[in-house]
């Protein structure tokens, strides 16, 4: 029981990163492939610490990974079960 209960807690919190707009744009952009903040920055018109403190949510709930590139950090989505609930509901299609 008590495995199920971190189980869960590990889901919730997941959850809790995808629900804000710009983090599923961010998601949708990284379905489709590796972005770096700049990238996805241009691509959502936010500013570059907006855009970097939610990758800082994205990677902390375990969604995504980074690896830096020279002086840029490039992401991609780490989580694969991820991917097959945001195309349930068509996103990154």
């Amino acid at each position: 029981m008590k495995r199920q209960t971190q189980q869960y807690s590990e889901i919730t919190e997941k959850f809790k990163a995808l629900a804000h707009p710009a983090r599923l744009r961010i998601m949708a952009n990284l379905m489709e492939r590796e972005c770096c903040v700049g990238e996805v920055q241009k691509c959502l018109s936010l500013s570059q610490p907006n855009v970097s403190q939610h990758l800082g949510v994205l990677k902390e709930a375990g969604i995504i990974a980074g690896r830096r590139e020279k002086n840029k950090i490039c992401y991609k989505i780490s989580d694969n079960r991820i991917i097959n609930i945001l195309k349930t509901f068509d996103i990154g299609e």
